[in-house]
């Protein structure tokens, strides 16, 4: 038992790298068989099919993000500007780092009207803690209000994040490395900050930085 289940987790480690190297369209079970050092038997021994196999890979990394998003969600010891820095700031650097992965998910969540998709039900899911910690903390903004704005800024970056060169902006404008991931948090949190009561905003207190450096 303990062999099969490492081979399982090699052949679902090794999807992501064949993903990320060939992108979605291009995997092929015996992409994956060979990065994996395995046969295609193999695969359909853990997995049916490439499609059960595909679906198994974004569950494992959504369940990853998840957690750690929702962690820092649920971290009330920071303000909400620090909390929606850190979530921005996370999305940013994660599409840069698996530009594969993180384009399947949007893929799965947005083209084709997938709703019921599990990438589309973690980024709602997302969205519904970060309205709630923005309505708790912003207790005299119309919460319907708070909702729209908060939509406006995901939806923004969830398309910059699935076709990055959409527009032409300068290099230091994309996510091409950690600093410019950060000065995109930053500049996504104070759009949605200004968008909300202009009274209620200019009370919160700036958001403590975490020295994160240029890769």
């Amino acid at each position: 038992m303990p062999a099969r289940t490492g081979t399982r987790q090699l052949i679902l480690e090794a999807a992501v790298t064949c993903i990320e190297r060939d992108g979605l369209e291009r995997v092929t079970t015996r992409k994956i068989a060979q990065e994996a050092g395995t046969n295609i038997a193999s695969i359909n021994y853990y997995f049916r099919s490439k499609d059960e196999l595909i679906a198994k890979v974004l569950e494992m990394t959504i369940r990853h993000m998840l957690e750690d998003v929702e962690t820092a969600i649920e971290d009330t010891q920071q303000s909400f500007e620090a909390t929606l820095h850190s979530v921005i700031f996370y999305l940013f650097d994660g599409s840069r780092r698996f530009p594969g992965i993180s384009r399947a998910h949007l893929q799965q969540a947005i083209s084709g009207n997938r709703n019921g998709s599990i990438s589309a039900r973690a980024m709602r899911r997302v969205f519904d803690r970060l309205a709630q910690r923005a309505t708790s903390n912003f207790p005299r903004t119309d919460p319907a209000l708070i909702r729209l704005r908060l939509s406006q800024v995901l939806a923004s970056i969830l398309f910059a994040m699935l076709t990055p060169d959409f527009f032409s902006i300068p290099r230091n404008f994309r996510p091409v490395n950690a600093k410019n991931a950060d000065v995109l948090a930053d500049s996504y949190t104070v759009l949605f900050l200004q968008g909300l009561n202009p009274a209620e905003a200019a009370g919160i207190p700036a958001a403590p930085r975490t020295g994160r450096s240029a890769e």
